[in-house]
Parts: structure tokens; sequence; C-alpha cells
């Protein structure tokens, strides 16, 4: 058996000799027969001796050593980035369920008011809008036929229009008189007042005997509204009437029960044996009231 001694590393002499048999290795402690440091130890990174895994400094060349790191096992980065992809396509399915239990939800809160009636709903809805346009027609059409303002005034043109038309015949008649045939033509005036008023026209017609005289005279009294337009004037030299609003006439009240009326007339008296011709023009207001469906002169005047 030889002994060789072995010289120490970084110039050191430990003075260690190694029993080495002849034909066979020599084989450090801690080193497996493969080269392999053996579980639990490490070898030293300044003399390359096999030391225990813990030490922190080495038991051959003193070197210090830093402690052993903790072993940390390999991390699987493709499952940590896969990570966020997966939660997003979990959260997008569970979206659609939410938003599919909503619209169930919806829908059995309608089905639970309307049920099988909704056909019945929806036939009552549309008998209410038919009702509802009907009572609007009948609102527009009484506002549209409808004659009296609230004061009471008449305010429908064709109203208006007729009374006025009314009133020219009424005054033209009253106002008219032949002393030939004075009685029926003073009868026929008074048909067309009230009593109080028919009164009042008694005391402006001459005596029984001035009657006879004009009678013999032929004398004449002729009423006519005067036209307003051109044509109206040449008709009423022919012996023509005003026709409708071509007459003056103009309403200065009108209620249902009664219209005051100015009117501007023409009349003329004529005496055919004396040849003599007076014309009269005079504004007058007749104050109408309503009589059995129609109207009858309650006053007369000048207007002043």
């Amino acid at each position: 058996m030889l002994e060789v001694p072995v010289q120490g590393v970084a110039g050191q002499d430990e003075g260690r000799m190694a029993h080495v048999r002849p034909g066979r290795s020599q084989l450090m402690t801690g080193v497996r027969a493969n080269g392999s440091v053996s579980t639990g130890q490490k070898e030293c990174p300044f003399c390359a001796e096999t030391i225990k895994a813990a030490a922190i400094k080495c038991r051959y060349c003193g070197s210090d050593l830093l402690p052993p790191a903790e072993e940390q096992e390999p991390q699987d980065v493709r499952d940590e980035v896969a990570a966020p992809d997966d939660v997003e396509t979990e959260a997008e399915p569970q979206a659609e369920v939410e938003g599919e239990g909503e619209s169930g939800e919806r829908a059995g809160f309608a089905e639970r008011w309307l049920g099988d009636g909704s056909r019945v709903l929806t036939a009552v809805l549309g008998v209410l809008v038919l009702v509802a346009g009907g009572l609007l027609w009948l609102a527009v059409d009484m506002a549209s036929n409808d004659d009296v303002a609230p004061g009471g005034e008449l305010t429908a043109a064709g109203s208006r229009a007729a009374i006025m038309e009314h009133s020219v015949g009424l005054a033209q008649t009253v106002m008219s008189y032949q002393a030939a045939s004075a009685e029926k033509d003073i009868a026929a005036a008074k048909k067309l007042m009230t009593p109080a008023m028919q009164k009042e026209y008694d005391k402006t017609l001459p005596g029984e005997d001035k009657r006879k005289e004009q009678a013999d005279l032929g004398i004449k009294v002729d009423a006519e509204v005067a036209p307003l337009s051109e044509e109206g004037a040449k008709a009423a030299e022919e012996g023509k009437a005003c026709v409708d609003e071509d007459c003056a006439a103009s309403i200065i009240s009108a209620t249902e029960e009664s219209a005051k009326v100015l009117l501007f007339v023409n009349q003329s008296a004529t005496a055919p044996k004396t040849k003599n011709t007076v014309v009269s023009p005079t504004w007058e207001v007749l104050t109408l009231v309503k009589h059995d469906g129609g109207w009858l002169i309650s006053e007369m005047k000048a207007a002043s």
C-alpha cells in the first residue's frame, strides 16, 4: 500500500495522505461512482471539494459561501398568460345568461299582467281610441255650429246675415206708404211690430182727412235700403232693391232673443199730379225682438 502526499488547494499543505490501492482509483467522500454529488451535498466553487449543501463556509479551503437559495418550482407562464383569456371567455357566456334571465323575467311579468287577455286589452284600447275620436269630432262640430259667444252675442256669420236681411225687409215695409191704399199698408206694417211699437207708429200717421187729400194727389212714399256697390246703385235707379250683403245694414248687437240693426234708408215721396218728388235719406236704428220664431220691431228711431 503506497502513501501519496496530497497538496491542498490555495497552496496549503494539509498533510493528508491518501491510501491508494494498486489498480483502483480513489473515490471522494459524497461523490458517487458516476461522478455526481449525492443528495444533501454540493461542491465548493473554490476548491471543488464536496461539502454539505447547507454549509456557508468550506471546511477545506475556508472560503465563505452564500446560503443555499430555496429552490422554487418553475411556473408555467403559459397558464398565467392564458388565465385572463379564460376569465373573459367565461364572463361572456355569463352575461348572455343574465340577459336571457332578464328578458325571461320581463316576459314573465308581461304574461302575469296580460296573460291570455292581451287580445281583450288590445280590443279595449281600440274602442277607447274610437270613443275619444268621436268625442273630439263632436266637440269640434258643436264649436263650429255654436252661434252664441259666452256673453250671449251671436257670432255665426250666417245667423247675423239672416238678421240683417230680415231687418231690411221690415224697414222697407214699415216706411213705405201709398195714400190710395193707406188702410191696407198700415195694417201690413202693424203686423211687423210689437203692441207698444204699434202705438208709437199710429202717432206718425196722417189723420183721416189728410189721407183723403193725399189719395186725391196720388201721393206715394217708397223706402229702399241703400245699396253699397255701384252695381247696386245702378240697379236702384231702375227700381230694383239691394240684395243681401250689398244692402247698407249693419248689426249693432245681436243675441238669440233681440237685435239692434243700423240701416241707411232712402225714402222718397212722389205726387204724380204735381210731378214733385222729395227724397229723404236717413239712418234708422231698428230694435228687434224674437216672437214665435220670427222677428218683430220693438223700437224704430232715427240715428242721432
